[in-house]
């Protein structure tokens, strides 16, 4: 018993200082392309199994392949398009301008774009967007920057809900905290989120032991409305960390997933992704049995994202490396049948300082919006949107 818990003990150590290279890194040393100056800083290490990566100079952009086109999205102040979510008709898109910024709106057919919430009490806050299925957005923001760190913000959000029609109407708070990504239902009527909370900021200097011994959960509720204004109900608590592993430094909820068990309930299993649990994994929670499932049983980086409507597959952002510091990251589609295969679906990280990130795919299941990621920057953070027709 001894051995077995200082070997979890071990393992946990390893697995906080892995979060302390990913998480922790400044925007500005993220942005140092000098692979032996990160090299002999510890801020990257390991062994790549990608022969391929950073060996062709030039943009991605440049070289598309016929099924991928850019969005001609022009942003004011330098703002950049990223963290794209689909509407429910699948004709428009919302984003962001910036890691902490404004909540954007595309329109596929006319290409007109409008910002959401300039006037709104979540001017430039905004962390993450999600449509409901009725149409409304939910949201992870925050209403004010510390000035003592303003990094630290990323962890310190709050729930909202943006109703329609979008950018008429005050955001409305709802009450919980929210850290990091958050989910939101695709079934038909359900208006269930999925949120993190954690006591866990990898900006602090003590993050090795909040890693170890901090707190990581995601919670789930529906959004109902009383008298037209939106509140959480049947607010529990989905998933622990330690209920993937005692050395779990933390999870983040992804998407829902139906499955054919014959209840009335379409949420039947939560999509997340458990960071650095044997390098970082996507995985599944049965919403009814509380069952865990391992979807992805490699040591490489995988990090859940859009998970296709019907729920055969979900788009994973990938890293071929064993690694204290993922790098470039590119798209992958992982069938959830439980066979751990995948399917390479962007081949951005070939070029020097690229990758491809944040993959959601459209309600009908025929495309795919994702990130270009430029090297340097915060992490999840986009350089453009780009769509793939995933029927070609």
């Amino acid at each position: 018993m001894r051995i077995r818990h200082l070997t979890t003990l071990a393992g946990s150590v390893v697995l906080a200082c892995l979060l302390v290279q990913v998480h922790a890194l400044p925007v500005k040393a993220a942005a140092d392309t000098n692979t032996s100056s990160v090299m002999a800083t510890g801020q990257l290490s390991g062994v790549d199994f990608d022969p391929n990566k950073g060996t062709l100079d030039g943009s991605p952009v440049d070289h598309l392949p016929d099924h991928i086109r850019l969005l001609d999205i022009q942003l004011p102040n330098g703002g950049a398009p990223q963290r794209a979510d689909w509407s429910p008709d699948g004709k428009r898109l919302v984003f962001l301008d910036a890691p902490f910024g404004d909540l954007w709106e595309y329109d596929l057919a006319t290409g007109a774009s409008r910002n959401l919430t300039e006037t709104s009490v979540l001017h430039k806050g905004v962390l993450r967007a999600h449509h409901l299925t009725n149409g409304d957005v939910a949201l992870c923001a925050v209403t004010e920057r510390s000035a003592d760190d303003p990094e630290g913000d990323r962890f310190r959000g709050e729930l909202w809900v943006l109703q329609r029609p979008l950018g008429t109407r005050a955001p409305v708070r709802l009450g919980e905290s929210c850290w990091e990504g958050i989910a939101v239902s695709k079934q038909p009527g359900s208006t269930r989120i999925a949120w993190n909370q954690s006591t866990i900021d990898f900006t602090k200097p003590d993050v090795i032991i909040q890693a170890l011994v901090g707190k990581s959960k995601i919670l789930t509720g529906r959004i109902v409305y009383r008298n037209g204004r939106p509140e959480i109900a049947d607010r529990r608590v989905a998933l622990d960390k330690r209920d993937v592993s005692l050395d779990t430094p933390a999870v983040e909820a992804q998407d829902f997933r139906s499955l054919p068990d014959g209840d009335a309930d379409s949420d039947d299993e939560l999509i997340f992704s458990a960071y650095f649990h044997k390098g970082g994994q996507a995985m599944g929670v049965n919403l009814d049995t509380g069952a865990v499932t391992d979807y992805a049983s490699s040591l490489f980086y995988e990090e859940a994202e859009g998970i296709d409507p019907s729920g055969r597959y979900l788009m994973v952002e990938r890293d071929l490396a064993i690694t204290l510091f993922p790098g470039q990251v590119d798209i992958w589609r992982l069938p959830l049948d439980g066979s751990g295969t995948f399917e390479r679906m962007t081949t951005f990280d070939y070029y020097k300082g690229f990758g491809a990130n944040n993959p959601v795919v459209s309600p009908d299941g025929t495309h795919m919006a994702f990130g270009l990621k430029v090297e340097g920057g915060a992490e999840g953070e986009g350089n453009g949107i780009l769509l793939m027709d995933l029927s070609r």
